[in-house]
């Protein structure tokens, strides 16, 4: 009766995909810097959180992973090659 509405299978995959990256973004981030480890995170996440998908659960939680470190990726070679205001100066 007390149990979690995240293990009954009661999230939709749109909380899902929220707290995937909620949990994901609270690992430290030298844990965060690969695909590997968002595959190999995937594997917790999907035998912890129970949601409805047409297809693997574990798959459908790497790939939300995989765009987040991409994502991570991305912001860190923009800010490295955008120009400084200070420098400007």
């Amino acid at each position: 009766m007390g149990e979690s509405s995240h293990l009954r299978g009661d999230m939709t995959k749109e909380d899902a995909e929220r707290e995937v990256i909620r949990r994901w973004s609270l690992l430290p981030a030298d844990l965060r810097l690969n695909y590997d480890a968002a595959e190999a995170y995937s594997y917790r996440l999907a035998d912890e959180l129970d949601f409805y998908t047409v297809t693997s659960r574990q798959r459908l939680i790497g790939a939300w992973l995989i765009r987040e470190v991409a994502r991570c990726r991305a912001a860190e070679r923009e800010a490295a090659t955008a120009p400084r205001t200070s420098e400007a100066a």
